[in-house]
Parts: structure tokens; sequence; C-alpha cells
């Protein structure tokens, strides 16, 4: 580890570095899809609703006084009491191929998460199953699609080299508007689940947004309640997100399934894969001209990301899943859109996976969360 120095990122100057080192690793790749740095600085400001219940510090490792690597690292009090467990995250991870920079950044995050309580750190995720999580390990010909993580190839070895085994793979599935379609068989089947189950699709109103927000994650938290990883996700979380989702959402791809009092019992939004635009932006930022086309190329995607979905555990057993699928293929092909990925999906629920495959998707990507004892030495 020579010539190697990890120093904690702390004030302005130190998150402005922070968030700037994957630019100087990955910004001559043209297939790396830069983040919105504004993205980026809202999720590690104290002011961001998560950290009322989050522990959270960042690294950045130097060799001979330039920046060659980053690291975050998490402890959520909320998520703990609900999974009964006493882990730390480990995300924001980027390096050059190198070892022994990986290894002094691993160390330092998990001794510092060893320090606050924790007995075993899990990643990479940034911070929470609630955020992008994952290393890509398989899937490295598809393009990243909207808030998923993407990375080199060589990051498995560095993260494999350390001590990290896995915990558990999340799915990607692709939708081709070539190869997806229903037979008349299966949409007489869907038909039978609808009129047995007595429900009726209904899309978002805009104009009542915040309420709307309110009912869908009332229930896709309790849809993922019983899953691995899982957290409920708090009220001032819920509606910080959806403050940014209004600015990118098509009300017709988010919709629910409801009985005929109005109840709200699956959910299912999906949202312009605005990535293709962000190649483009190759410096991250909006100013100066960063916003030009984000802001004129909206009515040019023709691809899309299923980023949630979810049925209400108590209607599980009427096989609703499968409608909310129909919907939305029919949705997304009624707007012209070729191609959709549905991400990710929990590689031991097999019973999504199946239905996925069944609506004429194919598993198009791997990513891998990783655990490992949360020890190590913390740097200052």
């Amino acid at each position: 580890m020579s010539g190697i120095e990890i120093r904690r990122a702390t004030g302005l100057l130190g998150r402005r570095l922070f968030v700037d080192v994957p630019f100087r690793i990955h910004g001559g790749d043209p297939e790396w899809v830069p983040p919105l740095r504004l993205s980026v600085y809202d999720r590690l400001s104290a002011k961001h609703p998560a950290m009322a219940h989050q522990e959270v510090a960042i690294w950045v490792a130097y060799r001979h006084g330039r920046p060659v690597g980053r690291i975050g690292a998490c402890v959520d009090s909320t998520f703990n009491e609900y999974q009964h467990v006493k882990w730390g995250w480990v995300g924001f991870f980027d390096s050059f191929d190198d070892p022994s920079v990986a290894g002094a950044l691993f160390d330092t995050a998990c001794g510092w998460a060893a320090a606050l309580g924790a007995d075993t750190c899990v990643g990479p995720a940034c911070f929470t199953t609630n955020d992008e999580l994952g290393l890509l390990v398989e899937g490295f010909d598809q393009p990243a699609t909207l808030l998923t993580l993407q990375n080199p190839r060589y990051y498995e070895g560095l993260w494999v080299g350390h001590g990290w085994e896995p915990a558990m793979d999340l799915w990607a599935w692709r939708f081709q508007r070539t190869t997806t379609e229903l037979s008349e068989r299966q949409r007489r089947t869907l038909d039978r689940i609808q009129k047995r189950a007595k429900v009726v699709a209904r899309g978002i109103r805009m104009d009542d947004y915040d309420a709307e927000v309110g009912r869908f994650f009332e229930v896709y938290n309790a849809a993922w309640s019983a899953n691995w990883g899982f957290a409920p996700m708090p009220e001032p979380e819920v509606r910080h997100l959806a403050k940014q989702l209004k600015q990118i959402i098509n009300p017709n791809w988010a919709f629910g399934l409801e009985t005929a009092d109005g109840t709200a019992v699956a959910v299912c939004l999906a949202l312009p894969d605005v990535n293709q635009l962000m190649r483009g932006v190759r410096s991250g930022r909006m100013l100066p001209t960063g916003w030009y086309p984000l802001l004129t190329g909206r009515k040019k995607l023709n691809q899309a990301r299923v980023w949630a979905l979810g049925v209400r555990p108590d209607y599980q057993h009427l096989a609703l899943g499968p409608l909310l699928y129909r919907e939305i293929v029919d949705r997304l092909r009624a707007d012209g859109v070729d191609t959709a990925e549905a991400s990710w999906t929990l590689a031991s629920n097999h019973r999504i996976n199946d239905q996925l495959e069944a609506m004429g998707a194919h598993r198009s990507k791997v990513w891998r969360l990783y655990q490992r004892p949360a020890v190590g030495t913390v740097a200052q």
C-alpha cells in the first residue's frame, strides 16, 4: 500500500472532489453514463431526509497526492431495526484497477462501520436497497438505464479479491417491442383473472399527485415488506423522491389496479430512460449547456425502465402480477417504446421471474450484492 493515503471527505470541497472521482476514472469511456452531479450532492447532503436515521461517511484515496479512488459507508438504524441485523452499507465505490487502492478503501469503510456497531458489511449500495445498488457482473453489452449502477468488469475481481462473498443477485429483464407480444390465449386468461379479481387499471392523477404518491407507496411498501434486504421508505423520503420523479414521470406509465370501492391493491411505475440523454452530458453538470439535451431530447426517448411494481400481500394469491405486466407492455407499446428494462428483481423471487419470462422478457443483466465481516482500519 506504499504511497496510498485515505482521507475522509468533509465539507463542500471534500464532497466536490468525492463526486468528481468517477469522472476522472471513467470519463474516457464512451459507454459510461455520467451521473447528474446534483443528484449525487443531494444524496450526500445532510439535508437529505434519509440522514435522519443514517450515519454516513465518505473517503477519497490518494496515491502520491492524486485521487485514485473513493468509497462511502452508511449505518442505517431504521433498516437494521426492521431487518433485525447489524449491517453497514458500503457503496459509492470507484477505483482504478488497483487491488492496493481497493483494499485500503474497503478496510477503511468496514472499519468505520464496525466502530458504529455493525457486524456485517453489505454492498455495493448507495446507500441501501432504497437507492442504486449492486455490482454489475453480467450484461455489460447492455447500456445502463436510469437509476441503475454500472461498473467496469475488473470491479468484480477487486471485490472478490478482498474477502467479499455473494449475498444476493439482482436481475434485470429486457422487453423488446419486436419480440414481446401476448398471445390471444394469454390475453383471454388474463381477462378471466381480472374479472375474477374484480379490479380495474387506473393511471395516476397528476392534479392529485401528492395523494396519489401516498397511495402508491402504501401498496409498494406492503408488497415488498417480506423481501430480502427491504425496509419501508419513510414518508419524508417518499416525498423527496416523488418530487424528483415528477419532473420526468409519464402519467400513462404510472398506474395501479384498484377495486370497485377505489382501494389500490397493485401498482406499477415505468420511467423514461433519461440515461439515453445523459450520455451526451459528459460533465454531469446542468450548466452551462448540460440542460439543453435533457430539455430538448425527451420526445425522442424510445426506452423505459420499469422501476417499481408490487401487489398487496392479501391480493398476491390472485395472480395480479401478470395483469400489471400486460398493462405496462400495452401502455409502453402504444407510446412507441422499443425497449424496456424491468429492474431489478431478486434472483430468489421465482414467482416474479417466471412471470416475466412467460411475458416474453429475457434476463439481460445481473447485479450482485456482497457481504463480508465488518472489520478493518479507520482512516481519520
